[in-house]
């Protein structure tokens, strides 16, 4: 059992990610644990698997468990709430942002604040948020496709080397008297930021795990053969797979080589996973959708990673 309280799934688009959030999500939910699934992919299908609308507020699915579906939008928000005045001190020593109109200083606070990295860390930050404020045991996160997702993970330790060299460039600034009166120095803003990109970081590694989810093909393994020795590469942890879509009952000659086929793929999985637990996944006639469907996938995914208690 991991005493991670961040679960990450990821893995190559379309391998059906978010539905083995939702269901280790409900699994960990009806064994008692507080949880929240999270989606942070721009393309959310999380209310479709519920079969309940969720959206970009937390919506109470059950007893023990909440979704919600980041939007870019609810992302820019946050990041407006925690940072735009930090950026807006910055730009006033820099340009004369109160001779701007209100429509243009908001546009220009709309475009940082969509920018990709600030983007990431604002989500970092927030699933921090649910962490530390106790309200959940669990939180399962349904990734973006696993490009995106790294870029995510590496966010940390890229802002924090940009932040160092522009926390240097800024303190010969504020040497030369372009603070402002009653404001803190361009530098101390920087430092502040530094801080907190070293808390993200810390956390990634400490409170966090990743299960990667895949399905028994050849495009597949070669994704999560460099999916692997990225997460390697960056010392994150890996908790152990799922093994999505496998087939189980072959009746005609067609799904007998495919069959086959796919325990070639299994067991090259399996080797990658490299003694960590893999969860086998059926392939499923309809599917797997709703509070209850949800609940038994998750029970099977829960047992074979030893995830819930």
């Amino acid at each position: 059992m991991t005493d991670k309280p961040v679960i990450l799934f990821g893995g190559k688009g379309g391998v059906g990610k978010t539905t083995c959030s939702a269901a280790v999500a409900a699994c960990c939910a009806a064994a008692g644990e507080k949880t929240i699934v999270v989606t942070s992919d721009m393309t959310p299908s999380l209310s479709d698997i519920f079969e309940e609308t969720i959206g970009d507020t937390i919506k109470q699915i059950d007893q023990n468990l909440s979704a919600v579906e980041i939007s870019q939008e609810a992302i820019v928000a946050r990041w407006k709430q925690r940072f735009s005045r930090d950026f807006y001190d910055i730009l006033s020593q820099l340009i004369d942002v109160d001779a701007l109109d209100g429509e243009s200083r908001h546009q220009l606070l709309d475009y940082i604040g969509s920018a990709p990295s600030l983007r990431e860390e604002t989500m970092l930050d927030l699933i921090v948020d649910m962490v530390e404020e106790g309200n959940y045991e669990r939180v399962i996160w349904d990734t973006a496709p696993a490009g995106e997702t790294l870029n995510l993970l590496d966010m940390p330790r890229s802002i924090r080397k940009h932040l160092r060299a522009g926390a240097k460039v800024f303190e010969g600034l504020d040497k030369i008297g372009k603070q402002l009166i009653g404001r803190r120095s361009i530098a101390d803003t920087m430092d502040e930021w530094i801080m907190l990109s070293d808390k993200l970081a810390r956390f990634i590694h400490d409170k966090t795990t990743f299960v990667i989810v895949a399905n028994p093909e050849a495009l597949v393994v070669k994704h999560v053969i460099r999916l692997m020795k990225t997460l390697a590469d960056y010392d994150l942890p890996v908790h152990g797979m799922v093994v999505n879509c496998i087939i189980e009952n072959a009746d005609s000659d067609t799904l007998r080589a495919m069959c086959r086929n796919q325990q070639e793929h299994l067991s090259e999985l399996r080797s990658l996973a490299d003694g960590r637990p893999v969860a086998l996944l059926p392939r499923s006639p309809r599917e797997i959708t709703g509070r209850k469907a949800l609940r038994i996938a998750g029970e099977a995914l829960c047992r074979q990673l030893g995830i819930a208690r």
